[in-house]
């Protein structure tokens, strides 16, 4: 904290979006519901009763909010809650809720001593990323405490938007902020990794964390925040004001002059200078992202992912629930090409009805086809539905996680035993379907060239191919800077694997988040890189970008 020779207070933290805002700051305190944690309401065993009933009903308010996260953000910004929802199944953590309960502590009491102990491991281990998940744990925690105290969270009846202030905010208290009303917020803690700032930029809300403590006496006074700068001018003088709103105006008019140029090329072919045509497709969750994603100019689905219709559930969908979904998918897209990926669990999404072991190293365990591949009842299921919806659209069925030739062997049968189920039954289907597969691991890339003989396409999938090819955790804070610093690698084994497929006469796409960095479009048009898929807040930029490229 400093002070400016005018009077006024400037903070700094980490701007989470470029974004200017001013207005008066109203304080929140959003800090654990006040109730007498204390107190032993009931038995031991009716506690544990209360407590998995708690758990039963914040699970399914917490998927309610992945849905929406999902239909409003995105599919990343979703499964933030979808991993909440899995966590409040995880049955270590159950097991020590139910092990306080049992030493006589109330269940709320109970809840709260579990996450905190979770919450300080977590902290304690010096990582800023494991850091930021110990506040998904309190955040959890929080749900099951309001939901076992039955208090509703207040209405926020206040008239003229403001920039909240808060000592942090939960991931489920950012999505559920009413944009309307907030301007901004600012956190005395936090950072720029917590999935609070991740669903921060997903909304475009002006945010700025790690600002340390600001006393509650400012509450009501004006201040302007700039996300870009990391600063909160707290009581500016009316020069700063008067500047401040300016260089906003300014910002928000080359903005939307940008945006309505965008518009203007939105249904343009994107072509570079030199008559390289690449198409732009949409990377989508479920059905609901189709329409905002047409609406952006997507020219097909990149990558829809199937596994929505397993995570939002219970228990197994059936051929027919999966056939509706795919079919609303295929005719929405109104004869453009859906590249629908099969069912890709494990690693960071569990589906607790799976049963799957726990792994030492998910990341490089037992997921994605591998899992197919040993419930083949399962994977039969999903080919058979994609199949049939492919008579009424433009299906295509991408594999992922392919990293042997005869995985991919052993899939090229198991879908051909499905056509020929689906004609035994007179059952129509698009006999020609394209196959394709997703080269996310340095195996797949390296053999590209047997692999090409089997599919029509490849989708690289940049994250993991990342991940595996440099040995770095991606999610980690500390070795992120690795991946800037060795992308020749990654670069050399997409152009491996872009050589192999034309040389077959098939096509290649990338649809990892390096799809969407501006900075990359040109080495990938270099590659001759057919498709590049991106979320849908991205589509427009990039189109524009290609244009731009030699």
């Amino acid at each position: 904290m400093g002070f400016l020779d005018t009077g006024s207070t400037v903070f700094y933290g980490t701007g989470v979006t470029n974004i200017k805002v001013s207005g008066k700051m109203r304080f929140v305190n959003n800090e654990t519901i006040d109730i007498k944690l204390e107190e032993k309401k009931t038995s031991p065993k009716e506690e544990i009763i209360r407590f998995k009933k708690a758990i039963e009903i914040t699970a399914k308010e917490t998927r309610a909010l992945a849905k929406r996260a999902r239909e409003t953000l995105g599919e990343g910004e979703g499964q933030i809650f979808e991993i909440h929802a899995m966590l409040l199944e995880d049955e270590d953590f159950n097991d020590t809720v139910i092990g306080e309960i049992e030493k006589g502590k109330s269940c709320e009491k109970a809840v709260e001593i579990s996450a905190k102990k979770y919450a300080s491991v977590l902290r304690s281990l010096n990582d800023e990323y494991l850091s930021a998940r110990a506040s998904d744990i309190e955040d959890i925690c929080k749900s099951i405490i309001t939901t076992l105290s039955a208090k509703n969270e207040k209405n926020d009846d206040s008239n003229e938007p403001y920039i909240l202030v808060a000592r942090d905010l939960t991931p489920s208290e950012t999505v559920k902020l009413d944009k309307s009303k907030i301007l901004g917020f600012v956190t005395f803690e936090g950072s720029p990794s917590s999935h609070t700032a991740i669903l921060a930029r997903a909304m475009s809300i002006p945010a700025l964390v790690g600002v340390g403590e600001i006393s509650g006496a400012y509450d009501g006074n004006i201040a302007l925040l700039d996300g870009e700068k990391g600063t909160l001018v707290v009581s500016p003088s009316n020069d700063e004001l008067l500047e401040f709103e300016k260089k906003k105006a300014y910002e928000n008019k080359i903005a939307t002059e940008h945006e309505r140029y965008l518009r203007s090329i939105m249904n343009r072919p994107a072509v570079t200078k030199r008559g390289h045509k690449v198409l732009i497709y949409a990377n989508v969750g479920s059905g609901e992202e189709i329409e905002p994603a047409l609406l952006n100019g997507a020219e097909g689905l990149g990558l829809l992912r199937s596994e929505f219709l397993y995570l939002s559930r219970s228990s197994y969908p059936s051929e027919d629930e999966l056939f509706s979904a795919y079919y609303e998918i295929a005719t929405k897209m109104q004869g453009k090409r859906a590249i629908i990926r099969t069912l890709d669990i494990g690693a960071d999404k569990q589906i607790p009805y799976f049963k799957l072991d726990k792994e030492e190293n998910p990341a490089l365990g037992y997921r994605g086809v591998r899992i197919c591949l040993d419930r083949v009842d399962v994977f039969k299921t999903q080919i058979r539905a994609i199949l049939r919806a492919s008579a009424y659209g433009n299906i295509s069925i991408m594999i992922p996680m392919i990293s042997t030739l005869n995985e991919l062997e052993r899939c090229k049968y198991i879908i051909n035993e499905c056509k020929n189920e689906l004609k035994e039954k007179g059952v129509r289907f698009d006999e020609k379907i394209e196959l394709g597969i997703m080269i996310e691991t340095p195996a797949s890339a390296l053999i590209s060239d047997e692999l090409a003989k089997e599919v029509d396409f490849f989708s690289v999938g940049t994250n993991d191919l990342t991940q595996y090819t440099l040995a770095i955790d991606r999610q980690n804070a500390k070795v992120t800077s690795i991946c800037e610093e060795n992308k020749e690698a990654v670069f050399k084994l997409i152009k491996m694997s872009a050589d192999a497929i034309h040389q077959k006469g098939g096509w290649i796409g990338v649809c990892g988040e390096m799809a969407a960095d501006l900075s990359l479009t040109q080495h990938f048009v270099d590659m001759g890189i057919d498709e590049l898929s991106v979320a849908v807040p991205y589509l427009l930029g990039v189109r524009e970008k290609v244009c731009a490229c030699k």
